[in-house]
């Protein structure tokens, strides 16, 4: 859902000069909030409907820069002065997403206040907004000289044409101008003249090594003043991610990826997996497992059936193998191939070699996102129903392209974002913990895969519900099958019996007219070829 759709923004509650609040729809928020820095040329409305897409599970603060909206200008713009302003302001510990500008001061407040910051997400942010010898890719001096003269000869014509160019070249151009037109020039002409000297000479370069949070950058590969060449200038350890067809403000022409990508920034810090402790689980589930596991062997059976009858893999990765119930059937299927089952799980793998010791197949233990495994070896990577329980999605997806040998293919099949949605929204009556483990949407999948360098990328969506007796039938389905929540980053608080109660009562809602119990499974599955 794009921004030009208009979604209607939902009244800010608490209303100052400075801060707008969007509160949570949520009954049950997350706790610290999120905070929306517009950049230079526009105040907060330059956001449009994000702060309420965004607040359906925290709190949104927009801010107006000062001489922006209804915020006084300071008397002298400096980094540290905005930074300092920008203290006095902000929540005690909060979310940052800055835009433009916005995004260099949050790398700057985030640099001085590093126990302040959970995540930072910069959108459109270079290092340097002015080019120099030793930073090239940014904004020549000559245009920025001209840029600034059209500001002091004619600030109304200059914020003009400050729009076309934030809309140049983006997919939805003619739209973006549009709602630019509609958006308020509530500046401090003074003020904001000042922010333009500034932005000059701002250099993000000294921040990145003292921004210890999450940090995320968002470039449109269409921008015309922010090129998307410095993403390169980034170190690793901020990730990037590229909007091809957006320009300068994706948040408004590609609104659903951005917000996307906030989430998942956000998500990462509520909900952290512990490993060993999936390992375990699935351990310890083995046993069991097959009997239990009707959705997974469905979507197993599905993903087999795909599988190309023009193919003659040499050899074969069942990448999650669990049980190795895929492993034999892709073994009968390509009775040439070598087959190797690959799972985290000692336990599980164990279970599995003993139960077809007597198939000629591999078993290897190791994490799909570093596998132990040769360059350019496989000619086939099958996985079903393991990727989610991966940290790092582009890591994972890089290593299996770094397995496969060009041409192999890659088909998979995980759980999507709505999987058990009834359980999470039953759940989110009682507290904001994150008690059903978090999926990657089929976006992030789709990027994630272009990155690494997958062509021929076909996505599928399907949806399969399973029906229980009763809530608690539901709860032992998912433990007996492993699927536990191993979150690492929830709060301490116990869940007891009163809160098992109030779960209970909370999902009768959706108890079907027959007297079940449903519990949704979002499928997303696919096939790409390196």
């Amino acid at each position: 859902m794009s921004a030009t759709s208009n979604l209607l923004q939902q009244p800010a509650v608490a209303d100052c000069n400075v801060l707008r609040l969007f509160p949570s729809r949520n009954l049950k928020p997350y706790r610290d909030p999120l905070v929306l820095v517009h950049g230079w040329g526009a105040n907060s409305q330059i956001w449009q409907s994000l702060p309420h897409v965004l607040s359906e599970h925290m709190d949104v603060y927009t801010l107006d820069l000062p001489g922006f909206g209804a915020s006084p200008a300071l008397e002298a713009y400096s980094e540290q002065s905005l930074v300092d302003w920008l203290h006095a302001q902000l929540p005690s510990c909060c979310y940052l997403v800055g835009l433009s500008l916005g995004g260099m001061l949050c790398r700057a407040y985030a640099a001085a206040y590093p126990e302040q910051v959970r995540g930072l997400v910069a959108i459109s942010t270079n290092l340097r907004f002015v080019a120099d010898k030793q930073y090239p890719l940014a904004m020549s001096k000559a245009d920025f000289k001209a840029f600034s003269d059209s500001w002091q000869h004619d600030p109304q014509a200059c914020l003009k044409r400050f729009a076309s160019l934030q809309s140049q070249g983006d997919q939805q151009q003619r739209q973006l101008i549009r709602q630019l037109r509609n958006i308020g020039s509530d500046i401090d002409p003074v003020g904001v003249g000042s922010l333009l000297t500034l932005l000059a000479t701002l250099d993000g370069t000294e921040h990145l090594p003292q921004i210890n949070c999450p940090s995320l950058t968002i470039f449109g590969g269409q921008d015309c003043l922010v090129p998307v060449a410095a993403a390169e200038a980034l170190p690793s350890a901020h990730s990037t991610v590229v909007i091809n067809k957006a320009a300068h403000l994706p948040h408004l022409s590609f609104q659903s990826q951005v917000v996307s990508e906030i989430q998942e920034l956000i998500d990462c810090q509520l909900y952290r997996l512990d490993k060993h402790r999936v390992a375990q689980s699935f351990g310890r589930a083995a046993k069991n497992y097959d009997a239990a596991a009707t959705v997974q062997k469905w979507s197993g059976q599905q993903l087999i059936n795909r599988l190309k009858d023009d193919m003659s893999p040499q050899t074969v990765i069942d990448l999650g193998c669990g049980t190795g119930l895929q492993s034999v059937q892709l073994k009968q299927q390509f009775p040439r191939a070598r087959v190797t089952g690959v799972d985290l799980s000692a336990g599980m793998l164990a279970y599995a070699q003993t139960s077809h010791a007597d198939k000629p197949i591999d078993w290897l233990c190791c994490d799909a996102e570093n596998l132990a495994v040769q360059d350019s070896s496989q000619a086939l990577v099958f996985s079903n129903f393991a990727l989610q329980w991966c940290v790092d999605l582009q890591q994972t997806v890089a290593e299996i392209y770094r397995v496969l040998e060009p041409g192999g293919r890659f088909y998979f099949a995980v759980p999507g974002p709505e999987t058990l949605w009834e359980l999470r929204d039953a759940w989110a009556q009682i507290n904001g913990d994150v008690h059903i483990n978090r999926f990657f949407q089929s976006c992030q999948w789709q990027s994630a895969l272009h990155r690494a360098g997958f062509r021929q990328i076909d996505l599928y969506s399907a949806t399969k519900v399973e029906y229980h007796q009763s809530v608690r039938d539901l709860l032992i389905s998912l433990k007996t099958v492993g699927a536990n929540n191993s979150n690492n980053g929830k709060s301490k608080q116990l869940t007891g019996k009163s809160q098992f109660k109030r779960l209970y009562n909370g999902y009768e809602q959706y108890r079907t007219s027959q007297g079940k119990i449903p519990a949704t499974w979002d499928i997303i599955s696919g096939s790409v070829v390196k």
